[in-house]
């Protein structure tokens, strides 16, 4: 009797401390997180493509339809610094904070906080073709590209950093 009640005890525990792991780790991905956890993240959403390093642009990405995913990364195994969606092929779809379709899919492939908080975010500066816009948790960067549209996110102490690179790239000839 005293051995089962200490199992139960221990099982007990540990299905707590599961459960307690489980709902503090991150329902998704985002500029400041490991790309491991990136990586294994993109594998749970059915809307991603699976994302592997290339070489070339120094980070993970991934083409799945009209939908194109990377996330760029300190070095192969570090941290994310930004992570991007272009979707091409696809007129009625334009990220803008008014545009219900792009917002639903922010919230399909992150979630409805993310979408909430890019609805809401402020638009800061245009140059270019990119608008940055400032939210609450993140900032973001969007674009019109040739066949699509492009939207990105960055923390938001990258915000004015991004913002000079750009300006620096309207005079300046930079490689993107």
């Amino acid at each position: 009797m005293i051995v089962s009640k200490k199992f139960y005890f221990n099982f007990f525990v540990a299905l707590s401390t599961l459960t307690v792991s489980l709902s503090l780790a991150p329902a998704n991905a985002l500029p400041g997180q490991n790309i491991t956890s990136v990586v294994n993240w993109a594998k749970t959403r059915a809307t991603l493509p699976a994302i592997k390093y290339n070489s070339e642009s120094h980070g993970y990405d991934g083409t799945k339809g009209k939908l194109y995913f990377y996330a760029d990364v300190t070095s192969q195994n570090g941290t994310v610094t930004k992570e991007g969606i272009t979707v091409s092929g696809e007129s009625s779809l334009k990220f803008t904070q008014k545009n219900s379709k792009a917002v639903k899919l922010i919230q399909n492939i992150y979630n409805s906080n993310i979408a909430n908080d890019y609805q809401k975010s402020r638009n800061v500066i245009k140059i270019g073709r990119d608008q940055f816009s400032r939210g609450q948790k993140y900032a973001y960067i969007t674009a019109e590209v040739q066949g699509g549209s492009a939207f990105q996110i960055i923390s938001l102490s990258s915000l004015q950093e991004a913002i000079n690179n750009a300006k620096f790239c309207q005079t300046n000839q930079c490689d993107i």
